[in-house]
């Protein structure tokens, strides 16, 4: 149950920073545009918490859906994407 919510979300996130990239490189001033909206750096945040929130209870569950490591792992690329994120906002 909370394998497949995480394993949504995570792909969720995904396609937001995906539409990052590609947002990124067809602004001809190089300028990213939505996701330092309000609205974008919102949804963004929103997912990196329900990750978050969705590890935590899997973890609390005993890791019966999930192995540490794999979850470990999502956390940690879920935290280098709010890093990232406050990289971009912070220059």
């Amino acid at each position: 149950m909370f394998m497949e919510k995480l394993v949504r979300e995570t792909e969720r996130l995904s396609l937001i920073c995906s539409m990052l990239d590609t947002m990124r490189r067809a602004d001809k001033d190089r300028n990213a545009r939505g996701w330092t909206s309000p609205i974008g750096l919102l949804k963004i945040t929103r997912s990196c918490a329900m990750i978050s929130e969705l590890g935590t209870s899997i973890a609390k569950a005993g890791y019966r859906e999930c192995d540490r490591a794999t979850l470990e792992e999502i956390q940690r690329e879920t935290r280098q994407v709010l890093y990232s994120l406050h990289a971009q906002v912070a220059d």
